[in-house]
């Protein structure tokens, strides 16, 4: 790495080098972002730590990896979430609230950093696969850490994963976001030991009792075998997946220990859009939530209220300082109809290419447009805009349709 000639002493990275120091400097992060989040922001060092390590081996590695300065180019990702930063600034200026409005900045800075980062990386489909595997590899990691921080005798009681410090509805999404790349795998890429990581990871996802990751995951299974309709015996494969997802929740019903983890919800959510609004508090709460996210809106419809000032103005109604649990609906009270137009053209664009891709026969699209897609749909029940590993796949995914598109033009 090391080279001294000519009274100069010179820094190169080698690919092999470059990637591993890589690698293992994003799977430090990884666990910051999904498994160790005991400590609040201003005392978390480990993850400041392991951000600008990242950070700097990344950006050593774009200097110094024989690609030049000149060859250095804004992608289109950064751009697009720099200037949903830079609205996010203007915006302190209406704000109610300027110091609410100043508290997520931060966050979205590192985000920014992050992804772009991570876009420089994967220029190629090996590199990809590198950050595939250390993202399962975290993953796995963060699997082992629940159940064995986590007694024998609570791994069923519901809500496993609160000792990583972080909400298990995030838990959830990290282990979807698992579960669908080692599917992906498994399914698409023939490598059929991640079948077991893909069952590992589904069942804990189930623990966590989250709704929303047994939604990804079962999701994901048929949108993955429908969109590969290029494989041999299509409609075998998309029946038997099919069946999958229905035996997944026969056994959801029929095992005790899941039921309790997540069949009791699953009821509890049947009964509400039942019009029973008592039998789920936490969709109540949603739902009260949404409402006063709609009403915002209307108030301000343009720029709206500025950033993170829904739990400003819902705390001023009597209520707790929180989120609006819909990422539409936050963006929409927070930025009105210019911050959503910054915020989701993105996601259009990604989608429009994706579909492309798929139609075209790249498998890395197999992957990618589930996940965009999945999204786009359960954003009606989270808030996004904020979340570094929501932002990690948007980011890849962005640089896979890249890769994608760089072997198109070689081929043409």
């Amino acid at each position: 790495m090391f080279e001294y000639k000519n009274g100069l002493l010179k820094l190169s990275f080698t690919n092999s080098v470059w990637d591993v120091v890589w690698s293992c400097s994003f799977f430090l992060f990884m666990l910051s972002c999904i498994c160790y989040g005991n400590f609040n922001d201003t005392n978390n060092y480990f993850y400041y730590f392991v951000f600008f390590l990242f950070v700097g081996v990344s950006s050593l590695g774009i200097i110094f990896k024989g690609n030049g300065l000149k060859k250095i180019f804004i992608p289109l990702n950064t751009i697009w979430y720099g200037l949903f930063f830079m609205l996010c600034v203007v915006s302190c200026l209406w704000a109610e609230s300027f110091t609410s409005s100043a508290e997520p900045l931060s966050r979205l800075l590192q985000i920014l950093a992050v992804t772009t980062c991570v876009f420089y990386y994967i220029d190629n489909d090996e590199r990809l696969d590198i950050y595939l595997n250390t993202t399962i590899a975290a993953s796995f990691y963060l699997i082992i850490y629940i159940f064995v921080k986590t007694p024998y005798t609570k791994w069923f009681d519901g809500f496993i994963g609160s000792v990583t410090g972080y909400n298990t509805n995030d838990v959830g999404l990290a282990l979807s976001i698992c579960f669908i790349i080692s599917f992906y795998k498994a399914f698409v890429k023939g490598k059929h030991l991640m079948y077991i990581l893909s069952a590992v990871s589904f069942l804990t996802a189930i623990l966590t009792s989250s709704r929303k990751a047994l939604f990804m995951c079962v999701l994901s299974i048929i949108m993955i075998v429908a969109f590969n309709y290029r494989a041999k015996n299509y409609v075998l494969r998309l029946l038997i997946s099919i069946c999958l997802v229905i035996l997944s929740v026969i056994l959801i019903y029929e095992i005790p220990q899941l039921y309790q983890s997540i069949g009791v919800r699953l009821d509890s959510m049947i009964s509400f859009f039942m019009n029973d609004k008592n039998s789920d508090s936490s969709l109540a709460l949603r739902e009260t939530y949404i409402n006063l996210a709609k009403s915002f809106f209307f108030e301000k419809p343009v720029i709206g209220h500025g950033i993170n000032n829904f739990g400003y103005l819902n705390r001023l109604m009597g209520n707790i300082f929180t989120y609006a649990h819909n990422n539409y609906l936050e963006i929409a009270a927070d930025l009105g109809v210019v911050g959503l137009v910054v915020y989701y053209w993105f996601y259009l664009y990604l989608l429009i290419r994706l579909i492309k891709q798929t139609l075209n026969g790249h498998k890395t699209a197999l992957l990618y447009l589930p996940l965009i897609l999945l999204l786009v749909i359960f954003e009606y029940g989270m808030v996004n805009y904020y979340k570094m590993q929501v932002h990690l796949v948007i980011a890849s995914a962005f640089a896979a349709t890249t890769v994608n598109e760089k072997a198109e033009r070689k081929l043409g």
